[in-house]
């Protein structure tokens, strides 16, 4: 016999479980990420640094070419590398920087898109 096997449907009376706080409620419906929906996003991670600028430079011009107007770089925080030393998150801001007619502006992005470990790029309007 399970534990709650003597109580009745319809008796009042807590059950396990069904009481649940208005807090927890109002929470379920605000899923999803708190600085809203993220740009499309291009992922750097476990790429090497030459590979990783090669995409980086093929994903910004499809995007630009495709009317994007911002974009997520997700490069990593560079915690697995071997010497712990990040490196992927320093070369993608210098090819930022290095790329004015393809990049209009930067920022870090939110941490619920990643923190550290990604930016934000608005990309300069591009041919179609």
């Amino acid at each position: 016999m399970g534990r709650f096997k003597n109580r009745q449907p319809g008796k009042t009376g807590r059950t396990r479980g069904m009481g649940r706080s208005i807090r927890h409620e109002s929470d379920e419906e605000q899923r999803g990420y708190p600085s809203g929906d993220p740009p499309p996003s291009v992922h750097l991670r476990r790429l090497r640094a030459d590979e990783a600028l090669a995409f980086l430079a093929n994903e910004v011009e499809a995007h630009r070419r495709h009317g994007t107007r911002e974009l997520l770089i997700v490069h990593g925080k560079g915690l697995n590398t071997p010497d712990g030393q990040p490196v992927l998150g320093e070369l993608t801001r210098r090819w930022i920087k290095a790329h004015p007619d393809e990049i209009a502006s930067w920022r870090p992005a939110p941490r619920d898109w990643g923190g550290e470990g990604a930016v934000v790029v608005v990309l300069q309007k591009g041919k179609r």
